[in-house]
């Protein structure tokens, strides 16, 4: 009875401190999607990748969950997202899974987030995510290059 007792002292002290400790950071890829071709029928697809790093200060594991979300860019809005070339604007939007049925945003309207949980041993964890990225047919583009500029939020 009594080493149970310790047991689950030491189990939930790590516990009790780790979300002060965790300590995560996150970068991403730029999403090139090339030459566009305003007469062709067949949407521009590409993709890119966030990369979430968490570790931890001192202790054993720690159960670190979190939510990965996705900011307008300069259009202001998730539908559609706008890449612009001085005055000529392109649209395109960010999906959070290859099929590209899901704007990855903020969780607000009909966007959504990707969320992630595991336990965080010693050292550092390193995750990566897709970000599918499509420019839809049949736009009125003129030649350019088109930029917008994502940011990428992470809580946890």
């Amino acid at each position: 009875m009594k080493r149970v007792g310790v047991l689950c002292a030491l189990l939930l002290a790590p516990c009790q401190a780790a979300h002060a400790v965790a300590n995560c950071s996150v970068s991403a890829t730029t999403i090139a999607f090339g030459g566009y071709n305003p007469f062709s029928s067949s949407p521009l697809d590409s993709a890119g990748d966030i990369t979430v790093s968490c570790s931890l200060g001192g202790l054993l594991s720690l159960l670190v969950s979190y939510q990965i979300k996705l900011a307008t860019g300069g259009s202001g809005t998730y539908s559609p997202r706008r890449m612009s070339s001085g005055a000529n604007t392109l649209n395109y939007n960010l999906y959070t899974s290859s099929g590209r049925s899901t704007v990855w945003g903020n969780g607000t309207g009909s966007t959504g987030t990707v969320s992630d949980g595991y336990l965080l041993g010693l050292g550092t964890t390193v995750r990566h995510y897709a970000v599918h990225g499509r420019v839809p047919a049949l736009q009125n583009g003129r030649a350019g290059s088109y930029l917008d500029s994502i940011t990428v939020t992470v809580e946890y």
